[in-house]
Order: structure tokens, then C-alpha cells, then sequence
């Protein structure tokens, strides 16, 4: 027993030697002897010099500290400069009798001024790409027993790890995206994290500046151990500040190294949605930003938000969103609804008051209205949808609609909205779309109606000036496909229908028209419109039916106080060439109880040509003679009141104009009940005037 004793008290005396032989040896070693085998290595690895300019100082102890000052590490050749990263001074300190269980616990860890440089060329090729010289040596073939060990040597743990005391001082990471040209800069002026224990949370501190723009976070998140161990939830806990915004985070993620296992709550509120600017880009909104919901992924690569809360001004979104992003496709799912959006800012309409009508745009420099340009269909294709949005009130530039409801479904290149509800001005709005990606090719089918819209009222909600009043109905019936817009609107085909009653329309409309076209319209809609503020209307009754490309009027009658103008023609949407007719016929009392020549210039018919990008009201010389027979007819038969009876009279024969137009225009055809349409009734009354000319010219000569 004596003798065990002996032997154990000489063992602790030989370890205690060799412990002191050691660091002994190891406190007057010199490291830097070891700079070129280090700067060796890493050439090896990597392909590039580390240069250590500094001392390498190794303080021996059960916590052995390294420190190491003035690191270099060389860039790639096409780098913007000679150092991807430096580093003034580098100092870990790591505790010896954890490595011995195979356990990393690093009670210290500081970087002085480190700075990093990521860049790419235009390539997109990263200077984080190495050029190594690898060696190829001959394959050998697999066995059970290599593939075991294999398996046995990828499946292994990583060594447990734990930070105790970590610190960043003035830092810098710059990033130069080599096909933008943009320049991204984070500095840190100060990073903190510490932990009580190696299973205690890690206590966060951190400020810096994103492009000189200043920022703050700090918080707490699970120990570097709980990483690895997918059984464990893993808590974080984040409250930032920037760009005027605060961030807040607070959950559990149960696999961070996998992503999986996500429970979290977070929000996010701006004094004013312009302060991300710097972050996102121009913004052509404004107003206090607030967001928050609870984030979660209930199954495999399945991404959920639910609670969704976010306004923005005036506007408000709640629901859920969902996306899977584990099939052939990624598939979104949405729920939303809301008491207000306003789109108008993201979907500015031109303003033609500010231009005057003289600016120059794109359809004049294309000459186009319809776009040749590619249909996006591809995006159709990369991802599926099942979206359901229900609001109070969707503002447009042109629209406003209230309780709307939309259904809205993306499958294999198919995209259906059905059905589209909603209320607009007082009336009824409801529609469906249906657009199938074949190829390159879209077909379109799609249908409107809306019923009693009220302008007046719409305009109101829009909180523009009411410049427009009437009640209007409206209906669409198309279909067509192509591979761009033009295509689509050449092949189309279906009907087109709009219908308002007594409205009136601003002065200050027919102003905003073209040079071309203003001058003439004032002579259809009442001949001192342009001194009024307002012409009322009494109605106004259009319907296209389209064939191929090819839209023919079916009615369309314009009627005010002063002039019935009733059109006939096409539209060719192939070539977007206009061809109408408009044939104005002057009220009884328009110029008074002496008529004069300036009468017939009142009733002189136009044409609207030219295309649907640069339109031209002219006088069409043809149907002016039939115009100008008529009222020499009237002056042979009836004398100068015949003048005004003949001009005056109603086209159509009715006491009310718009009353045959609005039933063709419903029906679609041109003759029902045995009635003739507008335009034939029109042509029939032009013909019994030239009869009747033929008549009186030979009364008047006595033939």
C-alpha cells in the first residue's frame, strides 16, 4: 500500500515538473518564428498572402490567451484594393479543461478596427471565391466499410461551443455589388455579448451606422450549445432602432441551423415610412408605418404569418399569409382584409392639367397606345396562389370602390379572379377574369358590369373636384389572346357598353383635349359651352360590338340641351385607326328666332379619325353636302323657319333620343321589336331630305 502511495505522489510530482517544463518552454518560445509557416498554410488553403505585421503572444495558464496585432489577408487580383480584410489586433482566450471533454468555451474574444471588404465583378463572380490548385487522385471505389465510416465521420457533433465575453470595436464591412455599382457600408462602433455561464442567454449590445446612417440593437438569445440541439427551443429576444424605426423581436426557434420550429412575435413602427429611404429606395408614399404578427412554420418548409396587423396612414391590412416553398413551385395563400386602401399613390395617373395637353409622352413617341412589348407570362408560371381580400373602401386613380371581395386563384399558369364584388358610386360592380398562360401566348376572357355608378358621388370619395356628374352603367364581354398587348387587343372580340343619363359635364375637360379635337367638340355638345362652366347632358349611349380586332358602333348617341350627335363607324384595334361619324343635329331655340347661316355650320357632321393615340375631329365633307342639301330644302319648301324645323328635328323621330339608343345598346341589336336602329332611322331621314330637295328644287322652278 506504502509503495502505491510512492508511486502516485512521484506521478503527481512528474506532472507537476512536465507542467512546468512546458510552460517554461512555451513562455520563452517565440512565436513569431512560427508567421511563416501560418502565412504558408494559409496560401495553401486559400491562395493568398496573410501577413501578420504585429507579435504573436501566447500567455500560458488554464486560460491560455492568444493576441495577435497587425493582420492582413490579400484580396483577390480584380479586387478594388491590394486587403480583403485587416485587423489591428486580435485576442482570444479560451479555457483549457473544457477542450479536454471536447467543449470550446471562449472567455474572451476581441477584434480591434477589424475591416472587411466583400465585392463581385460584373461577372457576379465574389472576391470570397479561391483560387486553389487541386490535386486529382485516382477514385476509389466504394466499400461498405468506407461508407460507413463515412456516414459515422458526417454525422459527427460539432465541438460545443460558449462565448463568455465578446467585443467588437470600431469595425467596418463594406460591400461593392460589381453589376449595380452601389456601395454598401456597415460600421460598428461597438459590439458587446456576454454570457454567466455556458448555458446562460448571451446578453447583446450593439451600435453602428448602415451608410452613415445610425443604428442600435440590444437584447438577449440562447447559448451558442442550445444551436446544435434541435430538441431544445432556442429563445431570442431583439428590440432596434433605425432609420427613425423600431424593431422588436420575441420567440423561440426550435432548429435554428435547419430554420425549422419558428414561434415568434415581432412589430415594427416608423414616425413616417419616407425615413426607410435609404434602406429600400424611393418611396412614393408617406405616412406612420406600423406592422406586427406572429411568425411560424407548421410544417416543412412552410412559412406562416397570422395576426397580421399593418397600417400605414389611412391604409389597414389584418389576416394571415402563408407561403410553402418546398414543392415544384412555391405556393402563397392569403387571407386579408381591411377597412381602407388607397393605391393611388403607387399607381399615379398622368396629369394632363400640369402638361396642358402639350407635353409629349410615349404613345407620341411610339404612336402607339397598345404596347408590343412581351407579356410577363413567365412570371405566371413561378409560383401558385390562393389569395382572398375583402375591403371597405380600394381607392384608385380613377375608381373608388366599397366592400369589395376578391377571389383570386394561380395554378399552373392560370390565373383567375372570381368573383370580383363591389359597390362603386352608389352602384353595383362585379366581374371575372380568366388568363391562361399557353407558351408565349395569353388568352383572355373577361367580363364587367357595373350598374348606377354614380360619378358625382365617386368623384367626391376620390376627393377630386366634381367636374363629371351622371349616373352610368357599364359592361364588358371580352375575350382574346396574344403574346402582347397589341396582339391581344387585335384578336379580340365581345362587346363593349356604356350608358349614363342626365349628368353634366366641366368646361375644363373639353379644355384638357387636344388642339385638334377641342375646338370641334364644343360645336357637338352645345355651341356656348365654351363660355359656360358646365354643358349638360342628357344622356350619352354607346355600344361596340367587336369582331377580330375590329370594333363597330351599335349605338351611340350623345344628347345635351342644344345638339343631338349621333355616331356611326369603327374603331380597328388592330391598327388603332379611328373611323366615326358624328352627326350633330341642333335644337329648336338654339340660335334664336331668326336664323342665320351660322346655322348650318351648327349641323355640319364630323369625322373623328386618326389613331387612338393622336385623335383629329374634323369636318367630313361628305356628309356635309347631305347637310348643307338639307337645309337649302328647308328654305325651299318652308322658308327661313323651315331652316331651323329641318335642322332641328329630331334624327330618330322620337321625343326622346336616348330612349331607342339605351335599348340597343342593352340588347345589342340593331333592330328589335321590328324598330330600326338610330344610325338606320338616321340614313332614312337623310335620304327623305334629299328627296325632299329634289321636290322643292322643282317647285322652285316651276317644274
Amino acid at each position: 500500500m506504502r509503495v502505491l502511495k510512492w508511486i502516485a505522489a512521484i506521478g503527481a510530482v512528474l506532472m507537476v515538473v512536465l507542467a512546468v517544463a512546458v510552460f517554461v518552454v512555451l513562455s520563452r518560445y517565440d512565436f513569431n518564428s512560427l508567421k511563416p509557416q501560418i502565412a504558408e498554410a494559409a496560401r495553401e488553403a486559400t491562395g493568398r498572402e496573410l501577413t501578420i505585421s504585429g507579435d504573436i503572444n501566447l500567455e500560458i495558464g488554464l486560460t491560455p490567451t492568444l493576441v495577435v496585432e497587425g493582420v492582413s489577408f490579400q484580396n483577390a487580383p480584380w479586387g478594388s484594393r491590394p486587403t480583403m480584410a485587416t485587423i489591428k489586433r486580435f485576442e482570444v482566450k479560451v479555457a483549457l479543461v473544457p477542450l479536454l471533454g471536447g467543449n470550446v468555451d471562449v472567455k474572451r474574444l476581441v477584434l480591434v478596427e477589424p475591416d472587411i471588404l466583400l465585392e463581385t465583378k460584373r461577372s457576379g463572380k465574389s472576391n470570397l471565391e479561391f483560387d486553389t490548385p487541386k490535386e486529382t487522385a485516382p477514385a476509389e471505389k466504394a466499400t461498405p466499410e468506407k461508407a460507413a465510416a463515412a456516414e459515422s465521420e458526417g454525422s459527427g457533433k460539432l465541438p460545443a461551443l460558449s462565448l463568455d465575453d465578446v467585443r467588437i470595436e470600431r469595425g467596418r464591412l463594406t460591400y461593392k455589388d460589381g453589376r449595380s455599382g452601389e456601395t454598401t457600408v456597415i460600421t460598428i462602433d461597438s459590439l458587446t455579448a456576454s454570457a454567466d455561464s455556458i448555458s446562460s442567454p448571451i446578453e447583446l449590445a450593439l451600435k453602428g451606422a448602415y451608410n452613415e446612417k445610425p443604428f442600435e440593437a440590444k437584447g438577449t438569445i440562447g447559448p451558442l450549445t442550445a444551436l446544435a440541439d434541435p430538441e431544445t427551443d432556442w429563445p431570442l429576444k431583439i428590440d432596434a432602432r433605425a432609420f427613425g424605426t423600431e424593431i422588436a423581436l420575441d420567440g423561440t426557434v426550435r432548429d435554428p441551423l435547419n430554420q425549422s420550429g419558428v414561434a415568434m412575435d415581432f412589430s415594427v413602427k416608423a414616425g413616417d415610412i419616407k425615413t426607410l429611404e435609404p434602406l429600400i429606395g424611393p418611396l412614393p408614399i408617406s405616412g406612420p408605418l406600423a406592422i406586427s404578427g406572429h411568425a411560424s412554420d407548421p410544417a416543412s418548409q412552410t412559412y406562416k404569418v397570422s395576426g397580421l396587423k399593418l397600417s400605414l396612414g389611412e391604409n389597414d391590412l389584418r389576416g394571415s399569409l402563408e407561403a410553402a416553398l418546398g414543392g415544384k413551385r412555391p405556393k402563397l395563400k392569403a387571407d386579408l382584409s381591411s377597412k381602407k386602401i388607397d393605391l393611388r399613390p403607387l399607381l399615379p395617373e398622368e396629369d394632363d392639367k400640369k402638361t396642358g395637353g402639350g407635353a409629349k409622352t410615349a404613345k407620341e413617341d411610339t404612336g402607339k397606345v397598345f404596347s408590343n412589348d412581351p407579356l410577363p407570362l413567365d412570371s405566371l408560371k413561378q409560383v401558385d396562389a390562393a389569395i382572398k381580400i375583402k375591403a371597405g373602401q380600394i381607392l384608385l386613380p380613377k375608381l373608388a370602390l366599397d366592400d369589395l371581395t376578391v377571389e383570386l386563384s394561380l395554378k399552373n399558369g392560370r390565373l383567375r379572379i372570381k368573383p370580383i364584388k363591389a359597390k362603386a358610386g352608389g352602384g353595383s360592380f362585379s366581374g371575372t377574369i380568366d388568363l391562361r398562360a399557353k407558351g408565349n401566348i395569353a388568352k383572355l376572357d373577361m367580363k364587367f358590369q357595373a350598374t348606377g355608378l354614380d360619378l358625382g358621388k365617386m368623384l367626391k370619395e376620390l376627393e377630386v373636384s366634381e367636374d363629371l356628374e351622371g349616373k352610368l352603367d357599364v359592361e364588358i364581354d371580352i375575350r382574346g389572346s396574344g403574346g402582347s398587348v397589341a396582339e391581344l387587343m387585335a384578336r379580340l372580340d365581345g362587346n363593349v357598353s356604356v350608358i349614363m343619363g342626365k349628368g353634366r359635364v366641366a368646361t375644363s375637360y373639353i379644355n384638357l383635349l387636344g388642339a385638334d379635337v377641342r375646338s370641334g367638340a364644343f360645336r357637338l355638345l352645345d355651341p356656348g359651352a365654351e363660355k359656360e362652366e358646365y354643358t349638360a347632358v342628357n344622356c350619352f349611349v354607346c355600344r361596340f360590338d367587336v369582331d377580330e380586332g375590329l370594333a363597330n358602333t351599335t349605338a351611340m348617341v350623345f344628347d345635351t340641351d342644344a345638339m343631338t350627335v349621333i355616331g356611326d363607324g369603327r374603331v380597328d384595334l388592330r391598327t388603332e385607326r379611328l373611323s366615326l361619324s358624328l352627326k350633330p343635329s341642333p335644337k329648336e331655340g338654339v340660335v334664336g328666332d331668326t336664323p342665320t347661316l351660322s346655322l348650318g355650320e351648327l349641323a355640319k357632321p364630323f369625322k373623328l379619325g386618326g389613331t387612338l393615340a393622336k385623335p383629329k375631329l374634323e369636318l367630313d365633307p361628305a356628309a356635309a353636302a347631305i347637310t348643307i342639301g338639307k337645309a337649302v330644302g328647308g328654305v325651299a319648301l318652308f322658308g327661313p323657319v323651315g331652316i331651323a324645323s329641318a335642322l332641328a328635328s329630331d334624327p330618330t323621330g322620337d321625343e326622346n333620343p336616348c330612349l331607342a339608343a339605351i335599348e340597343t345598346a342593352r340588347t345589342g341589336s340593331k333592330a328589335t321589336g321590328g324598330k330600326k336602329s338610330v344610325a338606320e332611322e338616321t340614313e332614312e331621314k337623310v335620304k327623305e331630305t334629299i328627296k325632299g330637295l329634289g321636290e322643292g328644287l322643282k317647285k322652285l322652278f316651276g317644274k
